[in-house]
């Protein structure tokens, strides 16, 4: 482990895993800076976004992706066995 960790101020409380998610959270993720739990700032364009408490991103709109690209495809078959008949 670094010795200069950000969560360092926090001593002993809170528990290992807690620090080390607060650590990684505070390095640098693609470009956003965290406020806070959950809050995030694009550093380029300075707009705030809601996200994960330690990530930026929860990955939730991967999984909405797939869910409507199979939503989709169901939709596509659907109609061409409607045509077909």
């Amino acid at each position: 482990m670094a010795k200069n960790r950000s969560s360092k101020r926090f001593g002993a409380r809170y528990g290992s895993k807690i620090r080390q998610n607060v650590d990684e959270a505070e390095k640098e993720h693609e470009g956003y800076e965290r406020i806070a739990a959950g809050i995030w700032k694009d550093k380029e364009t300075g707009e705030k976004v809601a996200g994960g408490a330690y990530r930026p991103d929860t990955g939730a709109q991967e999984i909405l992706n797939k869910a409507l690209k199979v939503d989709t495809e169901e939709l596509e078959e659907a109609k061409e066995r409607i045509e077909d008949e």
